[in-house]
């Protein structure tokens, strides 16, 4: 992939896994309140789209090719899901075991829902297909993944040559018949959505790929910045979309959001600054930031609450949460954060990095 781009899609990739670590960071911080937004499962979705048809749009896919890309899309996600999904099956013969044994009384019954019927949906990657979220939860986007992945690989061996028609085609038919779907997280719906922002990713790709020298000029630097500036604040805050029946635009955004950084200039001062090797680090690392964080958070309030005893207030579902500071809530959290990304770095290198090489 060429360089000159490289950076800002690994520096969204950041963005985007550190919001979604955020609603599941679940006390009451600034973070969890502000800076969290599961619809940036979508932007993974864009992204992804993005990448694979750059990278692949030169080629030409036989059985063979198809076969071998699969299995490297295959080992590019599934060892580190693997990973999660032994850690969590774990955790509930821990949870059966000072249950049963101390009478301790986790939140979520041992293998209720976390039963053997979704732990084999997660073992074969299909996870999305269960009813509930279960086990390693945001898991189940990169099974939706694995679905766009093949998609994709079919949909170039049938026709290379117009490929593009059959995203634009899919986009049409999902912006006429199926923008109730936008972000879901179950069953067929989720492949549909995710399929939808996957081939918004694969046209503004095609666009770039054909305009690689569009935007020269200094000012647009500044305008990007701002364009960027006014969409998260969109996203973040005013939520206006979001709040509408209009909320599958935001894949739009995504894409275009990602076409037009490929056209900044490296050298301007807001480029280094948004763009600085520290959030470049941590999208390298975003697959593990996303896939670990919720064993992190769930490891780490069970240790503030059985551990160290803070104490705990039932919410209206009758789970018992941390009563928590305004103080505590955001230092937590920070530890959190910090707790995951020290986790992540030792992930991606040991895990993630090592079977994918292979």
């Amino acid at each position: 992939m060429n360089k000159s781009y490289l950076d800002q899609l690994d520096v969204f990739r950041a963005l985007a896994a550190l919001s979604v670590c955020a609603v599941h960071f679940s006390y009451n911080s600034i973070f969890h309140i502000y800076f969290k937004q599961a619809l940036f499962v979508q932007f993974f979705f864009t992204l992804s789209g993005f990448v694979i048809y750059l990278n692949y749009q030169n080629q030409n896919f036989n059985i063979s090719k198809i076969k071998k890309f699969m299995m490297k899309r295959f080992f590019r996600l599934y060892p580190l899901h693997l990973f999660f999904l032994s850690i969590f099956l774990l955790i509930e013969f821990i949870k059966y075991f000072l249950n049963v044994n101390y009478g301790l009384e986790p939140n979520n019954e041992p293998f209720k829902l976390n039963d053997i019927t979704n732990f084999f949906l997660h073992l074969f990657f299909l996870q999305h297909y269960a009813d509930k979220y279960s086990f390693n939860g945001p898991a189940w986007s990169i099974s939706v993944e694995m679905f766009l992945y093949f998609s994709f690989a079919l949909m170039f061996f049938l026709n290379k040559r117009y490929f593009t028609i059959m995203p634009i085609l899919f986009t049409i038919i999902f912006l006429i018949f199926l923008t109730d779907t936008y972000g879901a997280g179950y069953f067929h719906d989720a492949f549909f959505s995710g399929l939808y922002s996957f081939s918004l990713g694969c046209i503004f790709c095609n666009f770039y790929l054909k305009n690689k020298y569009l935007f020269k000029s200094k000012i647009y630097n500044v305008f990007y910045f701002i364009l960027l500036t006014v969409f998260i604040a969109e996203l973040f805050g005013y939520k206006v979309l979001l709040n509408s029946n209009y909320s599958y635009i935001y894949s739009i955004f995504f894409g275009l959001i990602i076409y037009l950084s490929c056209f900044l200039n490296k050298k301007f001062f807001l480029y280094k600054i948004f763009f600085n090797s520290f959030f470049i680090f941590l999208g390298k690392i975003s697959y593990s930031i996303y896939l670990g964080h919720l064993l992190i958070f769930y490891l780490f309030n069970n240790f503030l609450r059985f551990i160290i005893n803070y104490p705990t207030v039932k919410s209206l579902d009758g789970t018992l949460s941390l009563k928590l500071s305004v103080f505590e809530a955001n230092l937590f959290t920070l530890f959190a954060y910090l707790l995951t990304i020290l986790f992540a770095s030792y992930t991606y290198k040991f895990i993630e990095v090592k079977y994918y090489k292979k």
